[in-house]
C-alpha cells in the first residue's frame, strides 16, 4: 500500500468545494469547508449513502469499505453489485454516531451534507475528535453549478486519498467516453423543456441548475425549466410550474416513493395538468441515484437521451 501521495496538479475543482495537496506528512485536503489531512490511505472506509458506496467500489476499495447506509434503491450497477452485497449495511437510514464508531472507520464518506447532521450527532467535527477523516462529495456544497467536471475530480481527489490512482483515472475515462457518445449522437437536436418531479403535493420539490443532474440533463438535449434555481434540489410553486410549461417531465425513483402516484398526481393537479407535457403524456422515469453525483451520470445521460429523442 502506498504510504505516499503524488502531487494533485489543478488543485482548484470547479466547484469551488474541494482542493487537495501533497505534503511531507502525508496529503491535505480542503472539502467543503473541511480540511483533512491524510498521513496513509485509509484502510477502513464507511458510506452513508449509496451513490458515494458506488464510486467507492468503482474505484476498486474492496474490503477496506466496512460499512454502508441509506440505499435509495435495491438494483446497483452490474459493474459494482457484487461488491455492494458484501458491504455491511449498517442502517436503512442515517445510522447513529455510536453505530459508526462500532465499524472503527478512519474514514467516513458522505454524499450527501445531511449525511453530516451537527444536530444528529454526526458532525464532522465531532468525527475529527476521534481522528476519523471525513470528506464529502462536492456536489452537496456546490455554490455554483457543479457538473461532470466535479464528479471528476471528486474521483481523481478519492483515487489520490485512497491509493487507487490508476483505477480513478480509468474510471474517469470510462465516463467522459459514454457522455461524449451521447452528445455526438445529439448534435443538432433542439433541447426539451423539462421539469423534474422528486416530490411534494403543497410545493414541488424539483431539481435546481447547482447539480450535477442538471448537468445531465443539459447533456442529454434537456432544458431543464428550474434550472435558473440556485439549489441542488428545491421546493417551487405549481404555479411556477405551470407558467414554465414544461414539454416533458421526469419522475424521480427511489425506495418509499413509487413513481405510479406521483405520475396520477400529476395528471389530476389542476395547474400541471394543462401543460404540454401531461397533455401529451410525455413522462420519464429516472432513479435518484443517476441524478446524483456519482458512476451513474453517464447512464442518466443515455436513458434521458434515449427517452427524450430516441437517441
Amino acid at each position: 500500500m502506498r504510504r505516499t501521495f503524488a502531487l494533485i496538479l489543478a488543485a482548484l475543482f470547479l466547484t469551488g468545494c474541494t482542493a487537495a495537496e501533497s505534503q511531507s506528512d502525508g496529503m491535505r485536503v480542503e472539502n467543503c469547508g473541511s480540511v483533512e489531512t491524510f498521513a496513509r490511505p485509509p484502510q477502513r472506509v464507511v458510506s452513508l449513502n449509496q451513490h458515494a458506496t458506488e464510486i467507492l467500489l468503482a474505484l476498486g476499495l474492496g474490503d477496506r469499505l466496512v460499512g454502508t447506509a441509506f440505499p435509495d434503491d435495491h438494483v446497483p450497477p452490474p459493474e459494482v453489485a457484487a461488491g455492494y452485497a458484501d458491504v455491511p449495511l449498517l442502517s436503512d437510514r442515517y445510522p447513529s454516531y455510536e453505530r459508526i464508531l462500532e465499524a472503527e472507520p478512519d474514514l467516513v464518506v458522505g454524499g450527501y451534507a445531511s449525511a453530516f447532521d451537527d444536530a444528529e450527532g454526526r458532525g464532522r467535527e465531532a468525527f475529527a475528535k476521534n481522528g476519523i477523516n471525513t470528506l464529502l462529495l462536492s456536489e452537496s456544497c456546490a455554490t455554483e453549478p457543479a457538473g461532470m467536471e466535479a464528479l471528476l475530480a471528486d474521483i481523481s481527489m478519492f483515487g489520490e486519498a485512497l491509493g487507487l490512482q490508476d483505477n480513478a483515472r480509468q474510471l474517469n475515462a470510462g465516463i467522459e467516453a459514454r457522455v461524449q457518445a451521447v452528445e455526438q449522437r445529439l448534435r443538432g437536436v433542439a433541447p426539451v423543456d423539462v421539469f423534474v418531479y422528486d416530490s411534494g403535493e403543497q410545493t414541488a420539490f424539483t431539481l435546481g441548475g447547482n447539480g450535477v443532474g442538471n448537468d445531465a440533463l443539459t447533456r442529454a438535449g434537456a432544458r431543464n425549466v428550474f434550472a435558473d434555481v440556485p439549489k441542488v434540489f428545491e421546493d417551487v410553486s405549481w404555479e411556477q410550474v405551470a407558467t414554465r410549461s414544461p414539454a416533458a417531465i421526469v419522475l424521480v425513483d427511489y425506495l418509499g416513493a413509487p413513481v405510479q402516484h406521483k405520475q396520477s398526481y400529476l395528471e389530476g393537479h389542476p395547474l400541471v395538468s394543462g401543460t404540454p407535457a401531461v397533455r401529451d403524456r410525455r413522462f420519464s422515469t429516472i432513479p435518484l441515484v443517476e441524478l446524483t453525483e456519482g458512476i451513474r451520470f453517464p447512464s442518466a445521460v443515455e436513458r434521458l437521451a434515449r427517452d427524450l429523442h430516441g437517441k
